[in-house]
């Protein structure tokens, strides 16, 4: 197991040891940023004056959310035609200390020339939006994509809507061609609908699947992510962080003392803000820990061995979702370390079951066999059944000479004949071929006999 992954186990195990992302503890994790955040301004580590001017006052959608002067976005397109060079945003170092985000707010009716100058200026091909255009009655964010049949005209900018489509029941995905001074580029535009403003998601795979597709739109082309929500910072700081974290793992660059309060707090100097409540630093401590989960899950012995076989546990090397085919238990962060802990599926919870035997000889009283049939043409299992004859015995669900048009056996409701049912005594059979014992509960998967006919 890499470096990387042993730091990952290492956050898992401490988080559970603490309590997982639900635990008190978090709490004074987030109220010491809060605290810290805010004696930046007043040690001057943080300064806020280009967004504190007279003229750039009016750009801002809420006046306690002013981007910091040492990481802001500055603006030179269209410099000569008047237009300023402050817009309310900043940039966000990635995991690999370039450029990798610009956050910032929804933009104003007035501002929408300015976001498209950031959009065009620093060859933005992908945004992602967390909010709505109206939340709760109140507009949260200016409309700055086309419709259908729609060209929108934003200054010197043309937008139009080439492609629309639903990734799924919270995202949308949007593909608008921007032309500017005729030059046409392709932006993607991925939007959360169901987020809810200082919330959080209902579970961490929406999220996961918007930072997911996000890059695979990316591609390994230049340009920084553009993200916003409303304010462009409790949602945008949740999304940022969680992709920050992604791209640790996927480069196999997570520190040995990796802390996801480090991380937040970093966060937080280049960003006002950035994820804005206790709930959002709690989620982004879930969305991490399924993260990890489901890399070590990837990298364990079992996993390696799917590989060798060329049957990969997951189609999509890169995803950190829940596994379609494992769905999502609500259960407490312990249990899924535990899990991690010592690797292997659960096993699933099975019934008592009993093994029956197909009796090679007929009945009493019964007739002589068909015409050319062999007795080696009965199978020696038939199926399992969970009831039992009787007292120490067990019950044939199959009798020989019983077929129907389809050729199987058909069920006996009743021992149908002398010596159907074998007696067993103390998990001891007394006669026969010896296979009729009761099967407790199994330890763990198993193979059949080949002689077993299958159910």
């Amino acid at each position: 197991m890499s470096r990387s992954l042993d730091s990952a186990r290492s956050f898992l195990e401490q988080l559970e040891a603490r309590g997982g992302h639900k635990a008190a503890i978090l709490s004074g994790e987030f109220r010491d940023i809060r605290a810290r955040s805010a004696s930046w301004k007043t040690e001057g580590v943080c300064s806020t004056e280009a967004a504190s001017q007279l003229g750039n006052m009016k750009k801002n959608r809420y006046k306690d959310v002013l981007p910091y002067d040492q990481t802001r976005v500055i603006l030179s397109l269209l410099q000569e035609e008047g237009h300023g060079d402050y817009i309310n945003g900043n940039f966000i170092r990635g995991a690999d200390g370039s450029q990798a985000y610009i956050a910032t707010q929804g933009p104003l009716p007035h501002t929408l020339l300015d976001f498209w100058r950031l959009v065009w200026e620093f060859e933005v091909k992908v945004i992602l939006m967390a909010c709505r255009e109206m939340e709760q009655g109140q507009k949260k964010c200016e409309r700055y994509w086309a419709q259908e049949q729609e060209q929108l005209k934003i200054g010197l900018f043309s937008v139009i809507l080439t492609k629309a489509m639903q990734v799924n029941a919270d995202i949308m995905l949007r593909t608008l061609q921007v032309t500017f001074q005729e030059k046409s580029r392709s932006v993607h535009q991925l939007q959360f609908i169901s987020w809810p403003d200082h919330g959080v998601p209902n579970n961490p795979d929406c999220v996961l699947t918007m930072v997911e597709e996000a890059r695979r739109l990316q591609g390994s082309g230049p340009g920084p992510l553009c993200v916003h929500c409303s304010a462009g910072c409790g949602r945008t700081g949740v999304l940022c962080t969680v992709d920050y974290v992604r791209q640790l793992l996927l480069t196999q660059t997570i520190p040995p003392n990796f802390s996801l309060y480090d991380v937040v707090l970093e966060m937080r100097k280049q960003r006002p803000s950035a994820i804005q409540t206790e709930e959002q630093y709690r989620f982004v401590y879930h969305t991490v820990a399924q993260m990890f989960c489901s890399a070590l899950q990837n990298a364990s012995p079992h996993s390696e061995k799917l590989k060798e076989n060329r049957s990969p546990l997951r189609g999509d090397a890169l995803s950190f979702r829940t596994s379609p085919a494992l769905p999502a238990i609500p259960r407490p962060l312990g249990v899924i370390l535990r899990s991690i802990s010592v690797p292997g599926a659960p096993a699933l919870a099975m019934e008592d079951a009993y093994a029956v035997v197909q009796k090679r000889g007929a009945p009493e009283g019964a007739g002589p066999e068909p015409s050319g049939r062999r007795a080696e043409e009965s199978p020696l299992y038939s199926q399992v059944t969970r009831a039992p004859c009787g007292p120490g015995r067990t019950r044939l669900t199959s009798g020989p000479g019983r077929k129907t048009r389809g050729g199987r056996s058909p069920a006996i409701q009743g021992p149908a004949w002398p010596g159907a049912c074998e007696d067993v005594a103390n998990g001891v059979q007394t006669g026969g071929l010896g296979f009729n014992l009761r099967i407790g509960r199994p330890k763990g998967p198993r193979d059949p006999p080949a002689e077993w006919t299958r159910v």
